[in-house]
Formats: structure tokens, C-alpha cells, sequence
């Protein structure tokens, strides 16, 4: 009933103000912006709903940051979506080559390896923002919903489950355009599927953090990260192409470079387990 509770809580408020806005052609809009940012606060709200009126802990990991003794991970919330985002970048444009123009970078007098570096040192300040907003979306989806499966189903399949409903909870903005665009084969059910892919390999980096630190502040920073520096591939873009295959980091092709390094760990850690 709780797990109930809080789902059609953490869904039903975001969906129904999305869907709203859409409706009176806000999308896009500076308010759609400020709202979507607030909304990202839902989830911890449910949480302190299911709190309330349950027995549920209000979230199992720590609100103590504790970075002095876990540097390296916090180190790591901000690299990872670094690493990914350039490399998934780089790589989608090797396999696509006609989506890359340099003409979009040209237009801000910036030569390339000085945007990247730009957008390498803006990562750190703009992931402290961000985190702060993620927090929220961190408190309900790593706080909550994953220790609440890993408990049910076990790990793995709590990563999965929980990617999988974050996932679907960005359904409404995904429709209208938000990650992936309009004029994609399949749209919208390809875009919901990736964005869910997306969010599995995503989450459970966050989840593997959470677990490591005991503190819910490093997924906050990783997601935060993710936010500030995940679209910086989409520069390079070629204007009138398809991003649901990449650049940006919630693309299929940035997707699975993030889930390869989880399956080789998860693959080690059953043969470590068998031997």
C-alpha cells in the first residue's frame, strides 16, 4: 500500500502539471522550466507522505555527506557523466558522421578543444546547482523506491525496476520533445523506451554510489552532473537530425557505453562469486 501511495503520488502530481502546461503551449517556456525543476522535488515529498502515514522510513541512506572518507566516489559522481558524455558523444559521431557539424561551435568563436574544456570546468559549479534539485528525485527513487525493491527482489532487479519507473515518470516531457526531439522512427514508444534504457543504466550508477557511501549526496551530485553536462554533444549537431541515438547522454549509443563497465562488474562479481 505504501509503495502504492507513493508512486501515484510521485507520478500524479508531475504528470498532470506537464500535461497542463502543454495543453496552454507552455512547453519550452521559461515557467515550463522553473515548474519542471520544482517538480523534480515531487518524489521526496512522497516519500514524506508515505512517511507520514505509514511506517516507512522517510529514506535508507544517510542525509550526512560524509565526503572526508568518500572523496574517491564523490570524485567519481563527477567524472563518470563526464566521461560519458564525451565519449558517448565522440563515438556517435563516429558512427554518424553527416549529423556532425562544426558550424554551431564556429558561430560562438570558440575553437573545439576550448569548448571542451570550458564545458569540462562549468561542470563542477553547475553540477552543485543541479544536485540540488536532484536531490529531490534522489531522495525518492535511490532514498526509497530502489532499497524498497532491493529488499523485495534484490539488487539487480531492483536497479532495473526502479530505471524503469524513473524512466516512465519523464513520459509526459518525452512526448512533447524533451531528450530525444519529435521526428524520431517510432516516436513517442522508442523515445519511452530509451529514456527507460536511459535511466536503468544511469540509475543504477547512482544506486552503486548510494550503496558505496552509505549517503544519499553522491547520487544527488552523479544525477546533478548528469544534468549539467549530459546535452553538450548536441552543439555538434547537424540541425534536422535524430538524437535518439545520441549525442546527448541519454541517447541509446551513451547508453550502452554506461551500461557496459555495471555488466562487466556485475559478470566479475558472479564469477568471484562461483570460484
Amino acid at each position: 500500500m505504501e509503495l502504492l501511495i507513493y508512486l501515484l503520488s510521485a507520478f500524479g502530481i508531475p504528470w498532470i502539471t506537464w500535461i497542463m502546461l502543454a495543453l496552454n503551449g507552455l512547453f519550452d517556456s521559461p515557467i515550463y522550466i522553473i515548474v519542471s525543476a520544482l517538480l523534480m522535488w515531487i518524489p521526496a515529498a512522497s516519500c514524506a507522505l508515505v512517511h507520514l502515514i505509514g511506517k516507512a522510513p522517510a529514506i535508507r541512506f544517510s542525509w550526512k555527506p560524509s565526503i572526508g572518507k568518500n572523496i574517491g566516489y564523490y570524485a567519481t559522481a563527477l567524472l563518470i557523466p563526464i566521461l560519458l558524455a564525451f565519449l558517448g558523444s565522440a563515438i556517435y559521431f563516429m558512427i554518424f558522421s553527416d549529423a556532425f557539424t562544426p558550424q554551431n561551435i564556429e558561430s560562438t568563436a570558440l575553437p573545439i578543444p576550448q569548448y571542451i574544456l570550458l564545458a569540462i570546468l562549468e561542470t563542477i559549479p553547475a553540477s552543485l546547482v543541479n544536485m540540488l534539485f536532484a536531490l529531490g528525485e534522489e531522495i525518492g527513487w535511490r532514498g526509497f523506491l530502489y532499497p524498497e525493491f532491493s529488499l523485495r527482489f534484490g539488487k539487480v532487479k531492483a536497479c532495473i525496476l526502479t530505471g524503469i519507473i524513473w524512466g516512465l515518470w519523464h513520459t509526459p516531457v518525452n512526448i512533447m520533445g524533451h531528450n530525444y526531439g519529435l521526428g524520431y522512427p517510432g516516436y513517442p514508444v522508442t523515445g519511452v523506451l530509451a529514456m527507460c534504457f536511459s535511466c536503468i543504466v544511469l540509475g543504477a550508477w547512482c544506486s552503486y554510489l548510494a550503496d558505496k557511501t552509505g549517503s544519499i549526496w553522491t547520487p544527488a551530485l552523479f544525477h546533478g552532473a548528469v544534468n549539467a553536462i549530459g546535452s553538450s554533444g548536441l552543439i555538434f549537431l547537424r540541425t534536422g537530425s535524430s538524437y535518439l541515438m545520441g549525442p546527448g547522454i541519454t541517447g541509446i549509443i551513451p547508453s550502452i557505453i554506461a551500461g557496459a563497465p555495471l555488466i562487466l562488474l556485475l559478470a566479475y562479481r558472479k564469477k568471484k562469486v562461483i570460484i
